[in-house]
């Protein structure tokens, strides 16, 4: 007899796909930037906040989501190829053109995890009501969970003011994924995989190979009993502040070594101040570096995009990067030697050369490798 079975897929796919497949937390900051950017945001925002357990929260003023986005793109993993055609309609494009997509592999949203494991997203689509879930990445580090065994919190909101009174409630269920709930066969699932993981963790201490200091149950049910999220973290999102009628915000907790850094106030050691370098070194001229409205380039087309990252100890903000302090044409057009063309879809780059300060009569043309084959996939 012959049966026909589908593949299981663990819960941490999300945790491989995501937190493992980023390389830091710089990228991915760029990565959630490039769904604002596909968002249609014009505005997009990183602030770091101090306090007993530092907060960041990603801010921009895209079109955003309603519920039904989010069950059907944010939840679903591998969703924006660039091969998928953009299908933003005018109204959710703001009155720009339309735009190059960024995001690649559909997991930009996981990159998340790669910063905290607490997030709790709030979007809001213009005229429609706002969505807001709660997460907590390392429930997709259960080795003996499958995906289909998480289950998210999600609720409609009238106004930004009901969201931080129903922070409780969405703690209170999303811990359901460790303790069970009314459904008896999902319950003792869940309660058996959970004792499983930290048996798992029992035995990793025992042995001294143990790289979580707290038993993984354990660490949920702490950090969701003290969510650190308050209406600081919210107070520069231009929906919250009524400027845009549209936008997403993703506030992280339990930061990361690689953000959390940046609001310390002691002297950094060495490896706090590379983190610190690398976040500048990754975000900065995020955008066309070259677009100079006083100043005419080949290739320059203004992208409508203007982002920061800022530190906040107290009421007081450093502005650590953004557009206006990013690398420029400007910074280049004294230097002696420049090239200057376009890539044309042949793979041949022709142009201008500047050498010891002149610009040459000659054109400049640089073919591809003889032996060069593109590949057939649209997203190769």
């Amino acid at each position: 007899m012959i049966d026909q079975i589908s593949f299981q897929t663990a819960a941490r796919t999300v945790d491989h796909l995501g937190r493992e497949q980023i390389a830091d937390a710089p990228t991915a900051v760029s990565e959630l930037w490039k769904n604002a950017f596909d968002a249609y945001a014009t505005d997009v925002e990183l602030n770091v906040y101090d306090g007993s357990d530092p907060v960041a929260a990603l801010l921009d003023n895209g079109h955003g989501m309603n519920r039904e986005d989010f069950v059907s793109r944010w939840l679903v993993v591998g969703t924006q190829s660039k091969i998928t055609a953009d299908t933003t309609s005018a109204d959710d494009r703001n009155g720009l053109r339309p735009r190059p997509r960024q995001g690649q592999k559909g997991i930009g949203r996981l990159s998340c995890a790669n910063l905290g494991p607490l997030l709790l997203f709030v979007s809001k689509r213009r005229n429609q009501k706002i969505v807001a879930a709660l997460v907590d990445w390392r429930l997709f580090e259960n080795p003996f969970l499958t995906l289909g065994d998480i289950r998210l919190p999600v609720t409609e909101l009238d106004s930004l003011h009901e969201l931080l009174p129903q922070l409780p409630e969405l703690a209170r269920q999303l811990l359901r994924n460790v303790d069970g709930d009314g459904d008896e066969n999902y319950s003792k699932r869940v309660i058996a995989a959970w004792s499983s993981f930290d048996a798992l963790h029992t035995a990793e201490v025992r042995d001294g190979s143990a790289v979580r200091e707290t038993a993984p149950a354990e660490a949920i049910r702490r950090d969701l009993a003290r969510l650190p999220f308050n209406e600081r973290h919210l107070a520069q999102w231009q929906v919250w502040t009524g400027e845009a009628e549209h936008g997403t915000a993703l506030i992280v907790g339990g930061l990361t070594h690689d953000l959390a850094v940046h609001v310390q106030h002691q002297i950094l050691s060495p490896i706090g101040q590379d983190a610190k370098d690398r976040l500048i070194q990754t975000l900065s001229s995020f955008v066309d570096p070259f677009y100079d409205p006083s100043s005419h380039e080949l290739n320059a087309v203004d992208p409508h995009f203007h982002y920061a990252v800022r530190t906040w100890r107290g009421d007081r903000s450093e502005l650590l990067l953004g557009t206006d302090k990013q690398f420029s044409l400007r910074d280049i057009e004294p230097l002696e030697h420049r090239i200057e063309g376009r890539l044309g879809p042949d793979g041949v780059f022709r142009g201008r050369v500047k050498a010891f300060g002149e610009w040459q009569e000659a054109r400049c043309e640089i073919r591809p490798p003889a032996d060069l084959r593109i590949g057939g996939r649209a997203d190769a």
